[in-house]
C-alpha cells in the first residue's frame, strides 16, 4: 500500500454516520488518515477500523481567525510530513481549510464534497463572500464531487464550477444506505412504539435531524398541528440534538396538542424510529441531498419534502413521496393530510420507496464508485 489518503472532515460524528463504510473498505486497499476535530472525543469514531489512522485537529465549525490560522499551519505541517497521494475533504470550513493547504502542500489529488451551500439561503453581503469561499474551494481542488444532480445543475447556474470538473456517484447522495440496517422492522416498530406510549394504530410523522430553524421544524409543527386537529389518530415524532434550543418554543406552539408530539433527543439508532413510524418529513430550507430521507425510504416510509436541490432527487414526486413550497407550513399541511387520508397511496409509496433505494441508493454500489474514483485519480 504506497498510496496515501486523507480525509479530512470538521464534525467526527459526520464521518461516523456517514463515511464509516467507505474508510473501512478503502483501509484494506490504501494507507488511511482521518482528520477531524475529536475534541476529547475518541470514541466517537469506535464504528472505524484501527488500522485508519486518526489525526485530532480542532477545527471549529464557526469562524474563528486564529484558530482557523492555527488549523491551516496544522494541516500543511500534516500534509508535508506525510506526503499523501489525495486528500479528501467534506463539509465547508474543512473544504476550504483543506483546499489551501493541500494546494501549498502540492498534494497531487485534491478531492472536495459538496454537500450543501451554507450561502443558499443567504443574501446581499453575506451570500456574495460565502459563494466566493466555494469558488475558492473549486479553484484549489482537482477534483469536486457533488452529492445530487440538482445540486451540482445549481453550481453550475450560480457560476461556482463546470460541468467537465464536477463528479455525482451514482444517482447521487454521498455514502449510500446500508439496506440491511435500514429496513421495515416489526419488531423495532412494537418496542418503539411502547416506549413511547403510542398506539399501534396511530399513523407517526416522522422527522430526523438536528432541530434547527433552515430544517423547517417550525413549520412543521404548525402543519402538525392542524392536522391533528383533523385526525385524533396521529402522532409527530421528532427525533434528534436540539442545537439552538428550540424544543420549547416548539411545545409552546403546539398549544393544546403537544400530547400528539414526542422528542428524542441523538439516537445512534435512528432506523428504529424509521421502523416504528409511517411517513417521514423534512421540511428544509437548504439540504445537499438528504441522506436521511434515502434512510427513510430503505425502512419503507415515504416522505414529503421540501421542493429544493438535493431533495427534489432524493424523492421521486408521486412515487416515493411528495414535494412542497419551502417554508409553506398551509402547503405541508395539505401534503400531510392528502397521505393521511390515502392509505392506498401510502402503501403503494411505502413499497416504491424501499426498491428504489435498494436498486440505486445501496450504500455497497456508492462505496464501489468512490473506490473506482479514487484509484482513477491516483493513477491518472
Amino acid at each position: 500500500m504506497d498510496n496515501k489518503i486523507a480525509i479530512v472532515v470538521s464534525a467526527p460524528m459526520f464521518a461516523r454516520v456517514f463515511l464509516a463504510h467507505q474508510i473501512n473498505t478503502l483501509v484494506e486497499l490504501y494507507d488511511v488518515t482521518v482528520i477531524t476535530n475529536l475534541n476529547g472525543n475518541s470514541s466517537i469514531l469506535d464504528n472505524i477500523s484501527n488500522k485508519v489512522n486518526i489525526i485530532n485537529l480542532p477545527i471549529e465549525r464557526k469562524i474563528n481567525l486564529f484558530a482557523d490560522l492555527r488549523a491551516l499551519f496544522l494541516l500543511i505541517s500534516i500534509f508535508y510530513k506525510n506526503e499523501f497521494s489525495l486528500v479528501h475533504s467534506v463539509s465547508p470550513k474543512a473544504g476550504l481549510l483543506t483546499a489551501i493547504a493541500s494546494w501549498i502542500s502540492r498534494v497531487p489529488n485534491r478531492l472536495h464534497t459538496f454537500t450543501g451551500q451554507v450561502w443558499m439561503t443567504k443574501k446581499g453581503m453575506s451570500r456574495w463572500f460565502l459563494k466566493l469561499l466555494d469558488k475558492i474551494i473549486v479553484t484549489l481542488n482537482t477534483s469536486i464531487l457533488v452529492d445530487s444532480f440538482s445540486q451540482q445543475d445549481f453550481l453550475i447556474k450560480e457560476g461556482v464550477l463546470s460541468q467537465d470538473l464536477s463528479i455525482v456517484l451514482g444517482s447521487g447522495s454521498i455514502s449510500g444506505v446500508d439496506v440491511n440496517r435500514f429496513q421495515p422492522s416489526k419488531i423495532h416498530r412494537n418496542i418503539i412504539r411502547k416506549q413511547l406510549n403510542i398506539k399501534d394504530d396511530c399513523l407517526i410523522f416522522l422527522f430526523v435531524g438536528r432541530l434547527k430553524r433552515e430544517k423547517g421544524v417550525f413549520e412543521l409543527v404548525e402543519a402538525f398541528k392542524n392536522v391533528s386537529k383533523r385526525h385524533d389518530d396521529v402522532a409527530l415524532l421528532i427525533v434528534g440534538p436540539d442545537e439552538e434550543g428550540l424544543k420549547q418554543e416548539l411545545i409552546s406552539r403546539l398549544e393544546g396538542h403537544k400530547e400528539f408530539v414526542r422528542f428524542v433527543d441523538f439516537t445512534k439508532t435512528p432506523e428504529q424510529y424509521m421502523a416504528a413510524s409511517d411517513i417521514f418529513v423534512l421540511p428544509s430550507y437548504r439540504e445537499g441531498f438528504g441522506s436521511v430521507i434515502i434512510e427513510a425510504a430503505s425502512c419503507g416510509l415515504p416522505s414529503i419534502g421540501s421542493n429544493i436541490y438535493g431533495l427534489s432527487d432524493a424523492i421521486k414526486v408521486g412515487e416515493t413521496g411528495l414535494l412542497v413550497s419551502v417554508r409553506s407550513s398551509k402547503l405541508l399541511e395539505k401534503a400531510m393530510l392528502k397521505l393521511v387520508n390515502n392509505d392506498k397511496m401510502c402503501n403503494e409509496m411505502s413499497l416504491n420507496a424501499r426498491r428504489r433505494v435498494t436498486h440505486n441508493f445501496s450504500q455497497d454500489e456508492i462505496t464501489l464508485k468512490i473506490l473506482q474514483l479514487y484509484k482513477r485519480l491516483i493513477q491518472e
